[in-house]
């Protein structure tokens, strides 16, 4: 009989599965925040959690769409801005790489709810993290949520209640 031993791979602290697992159970518990929002178009984005785990950010947000036309996901976007931007200076604008989307939907009518996972990092306090979501159609109907460095500094580290299976 062969023995197999695992191989923990350095370049990788997570497992796919594994963020999923976190994700799913960040996706079921109640939103923390209530403050950081942000309203277009009738639709309402509100920012429910944001945990960190290990080397990553677990960014659980929701939309809420008052309108009775259903909303079809062209991309979601993370970035990384300049909170203000004068005339004279370019703006530097960085596009991050979410490690992981939780859901896959491509189109909602009244609510959506996700998690984005992003790898860890610090930024200075002139710069905002946001979450833009897009629409296919020409209606060109978009929707963002800023992020302040001090809400992603409150982010709070994983509680192992939330790990429990039920």
């Amino acid at each position: 009989m062969l023995h197999r031993n695992a191989y923990n791979n350095p370049a990788v602290s997570m497992s796919v599965s594994d963020m999923s697992r976190y994700a799913r159970r960040i996706w079921n518990s109640p939103a923390k925040y209530r403050n950081v929002s942000n309203r277009e178009h009738r639709m309402n984005m509100r920012l429910n959690n944001i945990y960190a785990v290990g080397d990553y950010f677990f960014i659980d947000f929701s939309i809420e769409n008052k309108t009775n036309i259903r909303f079809d996901i062209d991309e979601i976007r993370l970035k990384l801005a300049d909170k203000k931007v004068t005339k004279a200076t370019n703006a530097q604008i960085i596009e991050l790489t979410p490690a992981l989307v939780l859901e896959q939907a491509k189109s909602f009518r009244h609510g959506y709810r996700n998690v984005i996972v992003v790898k860890k990092m610090t930024f200075p306090n002139d710069k905002v993290l946001t979450i833009e979501m897009t629409e296919k159609q020409i209606s060109g109907r978009n929707i963002r949520l800023n992020i302040d460095y001090e809400d992603v500094l409150s982010a709070d580290s994983f509680n192992a209640v939330l790990l429990e299976e039920e």
